[in-house]
């Protein structure tokens, strides 16, 4: 079994490059005196070793991702994608264009003539160009988080600026085409949102006769609210689970800008979307909640009462066996809020079997030890799968709350070209002149923070890919629906969508009961 260790490099220090003893300075990794790794070592046959950057400046970090002289082997080969996932934490789209622009338009040290100047375009030129093609092909296609006017604006810029490469890097056609494309509004997009709570219709045939939950199986019930869950899981966007997107009052720049000290001018304009991504996810779990605590209190007699109790937990236990985490936690909350968890009348007269259930679904689902024991059966999970999301955003809060954003920069950058022994020189022109030069390109990012949040990100997606394949049954979901958009009302109705007074009018409606 291998075993891996972890060395943090203190120093800024040379990446291995493909170089040899004959390689000229113009040949080397701009910019390398602004980063520091940490290196993993893999004990085992070939003592493998990876070096991940721990802190750089925001101009090494898109050298990292063009510079043709890394060696593939010894980089982390997540680097662009925790890069492009995470961006709008140190960045904005219009700075990050314009260094990838600078790449594009990179010229040659004035100081190379004939053979070196033939060998700085075909080694260092041409590459840097079909890298950056390729990263902005990657963004703009798959990871693109920018919304609205100033967005078209920026893609404009970026096709104005490729249009005289296409005779240089081919590639710049099809980067061309998936501009066009997404301005035209018909290019690839992010992952298609499923239909939501918010999006079903419910104005179906009135002659169709309306259903009563107890008549429901409880598996076909928890399969309609597994397909419900899993479009909005399905909509959750990367950008929303940056800077702790999900606790702002307004959806404003949901999924495309940060609100962090090194981000706050990004050039998006603002959108509500209070009924996409996380914040829809928690809505509905709290909508769904309190429906079922209705449904529960709304049995004046004691008999309907517990039938409703026992059904709930069997919806929630099929849940848990169509490895859909969010509803299960969402219906045992439901059962463990004050206004139900005190109807003793109610619980002394259910049965063992299911007071049995419901305490395994509560230790399964128990924070204790950071939910260890969730944690675990996740990792066994097979797809399809609806995880907890709540658990993620703790992660995600702990990480952007308990990480700094950047790095002491230390000893200012060496930028001198003389080149002596014990320098890197910079083969590059610098991406803007100095005055010119922004604090965040000044700043050491701490990109191993980054590639954690990243980390949380992935996972997150990792369960988006793979849908259930359950058939909707329409009468089934127009009962959910309805009852989850009741509420919705009655909330906004009370005083907004935090419910003001909803916990003391839920508990008195309680006491009348029992």
């Amino acid at each position: 079994m291998s075993q891996s260790h972890s060395q943090h490099t203190r120093k800024r220090s040379t990446m291995p490059i493909n170089t040899t003893p004959t390689t000229p300075p113009s040949l080397f990794l701009d910019h390398e005196n602004e980063v520091m790794y940490h290196t993993t070592t893999t004990t085992n046959a070939t003592n493998t070793s990876t070096s991940n950057i721990k802190h750089a400046t925001l101009p090494t970090l898109t050298t990292h991702l063009t510079h043709p002289s890394l060696s593939s082997s010894s980089l982390d080969p997540l680097f662009t994608e925790t890069f492009l996932l995470t961006y709008p934490t140190f960045t904005t789209a219009h700075e990050l264009s314009d260094l990838l622009i600078q790449h594009l338009h990179l010229t040659p040290p004035p100081t190379l003539s004939g053979g070196e100047l033939h060998r700085w375009t075909e080694q260092i030129q041409t590459p840097i160009r079909v890298r950056t093609i390729n990263v902005l092909i990657l963004w703009i296609e798959k990871y693109w988080m920018e919304e609205g006017e100033c967005s078209l604006d920026l893609l404009r810029y970026i096709h104005t600026e490729l249009r005289g490469l296409v005779e240089y890097v081919p590639t710049a056609t099809t980067l061309l085409t998936i501009i066009e494309e997404r301005i035209k509004g018909t290019g690839p997009g992010r992952l298609s949102t499923p239909p939501t709570t918010a999006t079903i219709s419910t104005s179906t045939s009135k002659n169709r006769k309306k259903i009563k939950l107890l008549d429901l199986d409880e598996m076909e019930f928890a399969r309609q609210l597994t397909l419900l869950e899993s479009g909005l899981y399905a909509g959750i966007r990367p950008g929303e689970c940056l800077d702790k997107a999900w606790q702002r009052k307004s959806a404003a720049r949901r999924g495309s800008t940060a609100t962090g000290s090194s981000a706050n001018t990004s050039t998006n304009t603002s959108t509500d979307r209070d009924e996409s991504g996380i914040k829809a996810i928690i809505n509905h779990s709290n909508h769904l909640s309190r429906w079922i605590v209705e449904m529960i209190l709304g049995q004046k007699e004691m008999r309907k009462r517990v039938a409703v109790v026992k059904f709930f937990i069997g919806v929630a236990d099929k849940c848990k066996i169509l490895q859909n985490y969010a509803t299960t936690t969402t219906i045992i909350s439901a059962l463990g809020t004050t206004p139900i968890y005190r109807l003793q009348r109610t619980w002394s007269h259910l049965p063992p079997r299911y007071r049995t259930l419901l305490a395994d679904m509560q230790s399964l689902m128990s924070s204790e030890r950071n939910f260890a024991k969730y944690r675990d059966t996740l990792r066994g999970a097979s797809l399809p799968c609806i995880p907890f999301l709540g658990v993620y955003l703790t992660d995600l809060t702990f990480l952007t709350d308990g990480m700094p954003d950047f790095a002491p920069m230390g000893p200012t950058p060496n930028h001198n070209h003389n080149h002596t022994p014990d320098s890197v020189p910079d083969p590059l022109p610098p991406p803007a002149p100095a005055e010119q030069t922004t604090s965040t390109q000044t700043k050491l990012i701490n990109f191993h923070k980054r590639s954690k949040l990243a980390n949380v990100i992935r996972e997150i997606r990792r369960f988006q890919h793979t849908h259930y394949t359950f058939v909707p049954v329409g009468e089934v979901q127009e009962l959910i629906v309805r009852g989850v958009q009741s509420v919705k009302r009655s909330i906004v109705k009370e005083g907004g969508e935090d419910g003001d007074g909803d916990g003391e009018r839920m508990y008195e409606w309680s006491l009348k009961v029992e």
